[in-house]
């Protein structure tokens, strides 16, 4: 493995719009289909999806939240340094491993915190911390990594987005969705004017959700891949498999053939193809 590694945030101004659930299965599929070593990284907030969607059990406070043994967040405080330094195997104690492949490394409580305390970092460090990590601490280690980000805009997020460069957005049927990415590229550019040298890139995006039986989700589809058709992924079915084996601890590639629906069929080559494509235009660095 060399010490590149490929990036990718998945982002959008919106919750409910299959962030994570794009994120788990591209991750899947980047593991299974390209045997690639990947990693996640859970910045969307304390509800753990990536950790449920995949059956991770997490250590536990005596509330019975999640309280990993290394939890993320630390890398974002004033002690990150001393902690690195001085604890043996701390980055081993945030990873946890899939069954399917790719590890994750879970969100956790103290993430809100941490966006907050970033708020006293100099601008111009403000930004760099999760990139450090990431080149530090996962580079040797893997070949990509996803972010997913939370569905607003604080510290965290630019993290983030600093850290990849590289941006995937799924989109949902809804107006509201086609205006929140225009408000995404007009951030990006944004973003990049502010900060020198940091230049994140719309890489990708994706019409989810799509129920072809739908003409209003048809034309949106349609509206999506008219207006990004430079970058556009193909569309991905709506299924109730996906949501039934999340909630199982899965993605759909932990299913036999014979026990997909066709909708989740369609969803899962479109999960495939999409990756190939996103693999192809990632550039490692």
């Amino acid at each position: 493995m060399s010490d590149e590694i490929k990036r990718l945030a998945t982002y959008v101004q919106k919750g409910g719009v299959a962030k994570t659930t794009s994120s788990s299965h591209i991750a899947v599929s980047a593991a299974q289909d390209h045997d690639l070593d990947v990693v996640l990284i859970d910045l969307a907030g304390t509800q753990n999806d990536l950790a449920t969607n995949f059956g991770v059990d997490l250590p536990t406070d005596e509330e019975d939240k999640p309280n990993p043994d290394a939890p993320v967040s630390a890398i974002f405080g004033e002690n990150w340094e001393f902690i690195r330094t001085n604890i043996d195997d701390v980055v081993d104690r945030m990873v946890f491993e899939t069954d399917e492949g790719p590890d994750l490394i879970p969100a956790d409580p103290g993430l809100g915190g941490a966006n907050n305390n970033l708020a006293n970092v100099p601008l111009d460090e403000r930004f760099t911390v999760l990139d450090d990590f990431v080149s530090d601490e996962l580079a040797p280690r893997y070949d990509l990594v996803i972010m997913d980000l939370p569905g607003n805009e604080n510290n965290i997020v630019l993290n983030g987005l600093f850290a990849a460069q590289q941006t995937f957005a799924p989109l949902r049927p809804g107006q509201f969705e086609l205006n929140q990415l225009d408000n995404l590229e007009r951030d990006l550019e944004t973003i990049s004017e502010k900060h020198d040298g940091v230049d994140p890139e719309l890489v990708m995006v994706a019409p989810t959700m799509i129920d072809k039986r739908e003409p209003e989700h048809k034309r949106f589809a349609r509206t999506v891949e008219d207006e990004f058709s430079d970058i556009v992924g193909p569309r991905i079915s709506k299924t109730t498999d996906i949501g039934r084996e999340q909630g199982n601890g899965q993605t759909i590639f932990a299913l036999e053939d014979d026990e997909l629906l066709d909708t989740a069929e369609r969803a899962r080559e479109a999960y495939r193809d999409l990756t190939t494509d996103l693999l192809d235009r990632l550039e490692a660095r």
